[in-house]
């Protein structure tokens, strides 16, 4: 590769997605399918990916982000990934969060 075709690169990865947000509604949704695809409260949740029972509230609420690291958290300690919790990317789900999340989808729905 020549150093003009790697500054178009890079040029254009920087240009890529100009003041991308997060989408805090649609990562609280996911957060939610997770917790209840396990059967828990949300204060259980809160405590087993580390995170105080009063933040998560807020975050499942979509008023808090949440951070890279209680993410990583989820995704380690629920089998999901990263893709699925911030973005909503569906594909290698468990069985378990998409059954629930196709139910919370119809939920919605009614």
């Amino acid at each position: 590769m020549d150093g003009r075709r790697l500054v178009v690169s890079v040029s254009a990865m920087k240009n890529a997605t100009p003041n991308a947000r997060l989408d805090l509604d649609a990562i609280a949704f996911r957060l939610r399918v997770v917790r209840e695809a396990f059967g828990m409260n949300s204060g259980d949740f809160a405590q087993s990916i580390g995170v105080d029972a009063s933040s998560y509230s807020k975050i499942e609420a979509g008023k808090k982000p949440l951070k890279m690291e209680m993410g990583y958290s989820v995704a380690e300690a629920y089998g999901v990934s990263m893709d699925y919790l911030y973005r909503g990317r569906l594909t290698d789900l468990p069985e378990r969060i998409a059954a629930q999340h196709r139910q919370s989808l119809k939920n919605q729905d009614l």
